[in-house]
């Protein structure tokens, strides 16, 4: 493990233990009959949601960075770079999930064509989980403005990323001296990559690929709240779970915590859930969404650093 990457992971480990000190300290005995009331099937189909979930964003990453790099990487190997990413998922805008680049580095892919990817990723995810969220903003009247204006910042955007004006802006703020031109280039640049994903059927097929993955992890959480004798609809607990983590990712809070947990047990109270189930309900759906993928993350890690296969920093691209 390197020396920058050592840091990184040594602060993750203290926010694991924070959050599960936080969790058994506050509400122990909900949390633990709901984590037992759960059989082992139905953890099997939580956790195979989630599972499906990581799986088919990975193909989604897996078809960006051919189309921009032309580069085919081995399933098991780039697979196995992807799941790294998420041992850095408590990071602020999962940020810390670019350092797959490192890892790519290696197979002749581009910081900048990787880190292109990663963005167009997190802009379609963001797509995805505020159409997603839209039930709740009309069943929830004080998320009505905050889903629609954050939905039509969004296909505001879309557009604006294929701007020839703002390109042209950019190449011209390029063109002088400074950190800030530097930056004004590195970020045309990054458009101009993420252009190519951004059109026809690229779009649309990653957008399609957002809706079935994210809605993977909705119904698993669903099925804990099934588990827990909860009688929500399938969609409601979708839409409650989608606006819970997009407040999560427009937070900027390291992995949404907090935020993420906050709003998804007070929208549970306010459909009628018990508070104390409501409480344990939004543990376990964390434990098997965000948290099995920290520990996927670092356990695949450990694995790539005990190959030799840790991720290298070099400044050239």
């Amino acid at each position: 493990m390197s020396r920058f990457q050592r840091p990184l992971f040594i602060s993750i480990i203290v926010a694991i233990a924070l959050y599960f000190g936080a969790v058994f300290l506050g509400d122990f005995e909900a949390t633990k009959d709901a984590l037992f009331k759960i059989p082992a099937v139905g953890w099997l189909l939580i956790i195979g949601l989630s599972l499906v979930n990581y799986l088919l964003r990975y193909q989604r990453w897996d078809w960006y960075i051919r189309v921009l790099s032309g580069v085919k990487i081995p399933f098991t190997r780039h697979f196995s770079y992807y799941l790294a990413g998420f041992a850095l998922s408590t990071t602020p805008g999962k940020a810390g999930e670019t350092i797959r680049s490192l890892y790519l580095k290696r197979h002749d892919v581009t910081y900048n064509q990787s880190i292109s990817s990663f963005f167009v990723e997190r802009f379609l995810d963001l797509l995805t989980i505020v159409l997603l969220s839209m039930l709740v903003a009309f069943q929830f009247e004080d998320y009505a403005v905050f889903v629609f204006v954050t939905a039509a910042a969004i296909f505001a955007a879309l557009p604006l990323l294929h701007s020839q004006w703002l390109m042209g802006l950019l190449r011209d703020m390029s063109s002088r001296e400074g950190k800030l031109a530097q930056g004004c280039g590195h970020l045309q640049g990054l458009l101009q990559s993420s252009t190519a994903l951004l059109k026809n059927k690229i779009l649309y097929g990653g957008f399609l690929v957002g809706i079935l993955a994210w809605s993977a992890e909705g119904i698993g959480f669903w099925l804990v709240l099934d588990y827990l004798d909860q009688d929500i609809e399938v969609a409601l607990a979708v839409s409650i779970y989608g606006i819970a983590v997009l407040i999560g990712a427009l937070s900027f809070l390291p992995g949404g915590l907090g935020s993420t947990e906050a709003v998804m047990g007070g929208l549970l109270i306010a459909s009628g859930v018990d508070s104390s189930v409501a409480v344990a309900a939004t543990l376990v759906c964390r434990i098997a969404t965000l948290w099995l993928a920290v520990f996927i993350g670092l356990g695949v890690s450990g694995g790539l650093a005990s190959m030799g296969l840790s991720p290298e920093f070099s400044k050239q691209d």
